[in-house]
């Protein structure tokens, strides 16, 4: 195996898109998919989305492993990095909706927050090599310059 790659938010359509792009490349990678599956979006295409990561492993020559399990389950996201021993982690789990975040923002806590410091807090204690995460337009707040870029300030975003 080459790398052993984590995948958060891996039933999401970015993840799902990623995880099958992994698995068709001529590299023999280790991957885990996290997911918690919520129902924020239809479960059916989150599950949809897992059925096609499946097939596609099966014709694979990579490992794909799939956890249901929430990134702001503390214990559940150390214990997976300390079996698998990661050497790139992506996380694209995190809770969506600007209007549901103001809403609720109990859940964009625990995802978008905790959930977030528990990855990052693994990647510290469990060395991994590289470490991509999605953020969000929000980020950006109500700025009118478009396109936005990596410079513009994000010290006012419009939401959690």
């Amino acid at each position: 195996m080459s790398k052993t790659i984590l995948v958060t938010g891996s039933s999401g359509f970015i993840g799902a898109n990623l995880c099958l792009e992994l698995l068709k490349s001529d590299e023999s990678y280790r991957i885990v998919g996290l997911d918690n599956m919520n129902d924020y979006y239809d479960v059916s295409i989150k599950e949809f989305r897992l059925g096609e990561i499946n097939k596609q492993a099966e014709k694979s020559n990579c490992d794909w492993f799939f956890i249901k399990g929430n990134i702001a389950d503390k214990s559940l996201i150390n214990s997976i990095f300390e079996k698998y021993r990661f050497d790139i982690v992506v996380n694209l789990a995190a809770q969506a909706g600007v209007r549901y975040s103001i809403q609720n923002p109990d859940v964009y806590i625990e995802s978008n927050l905790i959930g977030f410091y528990n990855v990052l807090e693994a990647c510290r204690h469990y060395p991994v090599e590289h470490l991509v995460y999605a953020s969000s337009s929000s980020v950006y707040g109500s700025n009118k310059k478009v396109p936005y870029s990596t410079d513009d300030k994000v010290d006012n975003p419009v939401s959690l």
